[in-house]
């Protein structure tokens, strides 16, 4: 369980607040009986009984502070399993499309586009079958780093799509901004050397793009993404790829499964316009259009 400085702060204050109360209250019931005649020496029965208070209301706010400490920290600890991946600590589904839907309502504000990437591990069965399920893992949880440090911190959204699939959305990008993060986030994926145990593993990825205007539903955006998914799975594994949302076009519901293991190929994708060379690369999105 991790300790935050606010969970501490908080506990603090609360420790304060219950022992401070529980003094005053005793202090007053003091100054109401010496008002009543009661106490023959007035100095000596407040301090007897402040004393006594004492006693009780430090332990008290003690054990009240850290019930509230803990009470803090599972809260917090449920909240984080609600919206993140157990394995890889990303956003899971269900948060993912909900921090989708609200950026697509900021784009309608801003009028600002986005991009929509699913990333596929290439022959991850391979991973499992040799090393285990658990250097399976390794491998997610490396992935799944590389691609947070890759990406823009709060501004890009970052989730796993189920299996060794992962979700993006690109924020205040165009085309070719998008396709050059992809493919340089491709790149590291692919130098990429996971140690599992004292064995070097190495994956590639796929990578199928869709952008999205204000106006894209969220759902067309990922089936959209996910047949230019399939289409690079279709042509050799390891490039990016970005499809166009058909105009009219209307997109099944997100539900459990990825949409290409529900729905199989696409007949009706439009390839990505082919983008500039950069330092003398050209971006596989374009060769795997043109294939």
């Amino acid at each position: 369980m991790t300790i935050t400085r606010s969970d501490a702060w908080s506990a603090v204050n609360f420790f304060m607040l219950v022992a401070c109360t529980a003094l005053s209250l005793s202090f007053t019931v003091s100054l109401l009986f010496y008002k009543m005649g009661l106490p023959t020496d007035i100095g000596a029965y407040i301090r007897l009984n402040l004393f006594v208070s004492a006693c009780v209301a430090l332990p008290t706010a003690i054990i009240a502070s850290l019930h509230d400490f803990h009470m803090r920290a599972y809260q917090r600890r449920l909240e984080e399993m609600a919206w993140t991946d157990a394995l890889t600590g990303l956003l899971n589904r269900r948060f993912f499309i909900h921090a989708a839907e609200e950026e697509r309502s900021r784009m309608r504000r801003t009028r600002q586009s986005a991009a929509l990437v699913l990333i596929d591990l290439d022959h991850f069965k391979q991973v499992n079958d040799l090393h285990g399920h658990t250097g399976g893992d390794v491998v997610l949880k490396e992935v799944a780093a590389i691609a947070h440090s890759e990406l823009r911190g709060p501004f890009d959204r970052l989730g796993r799509w189920g299996g060794e699939e992962f979700v993006v959305l690109l924020s205040c990008v165009d085309q070719e901004q998008a396709m050059l993060v992809c493919e340089r986030l491709r790149r590291r994926i692919e130098q990429t050397i996971v140690r599992i145990g004292t064995k070097e593993v190495s994956v590639t990825a796929s990578f199928g793009m869709c952008m999205m205007s204000p106006e894209t539903p969220l759902n067309a955006a990922i089936e959209c993404a996910d047949g230019a998914l399939y289409a690079v799975k279709r042509t050799g594994r390891n490039h990016v790829l970005c499809h166009q949302v058909p105009e009219g076009d209307a997109a099944p519901i997100v539900t459990s499964l990825p949409v290409r293991r529900r729905f199989g190929a696409r007949g009706q994708q439009v390839a990505a316009a082919p983008l500039p060379a950069n330092d003398g690369e050209r971006v596989s999105g374009r060769k795997a259009a043109s294939s």
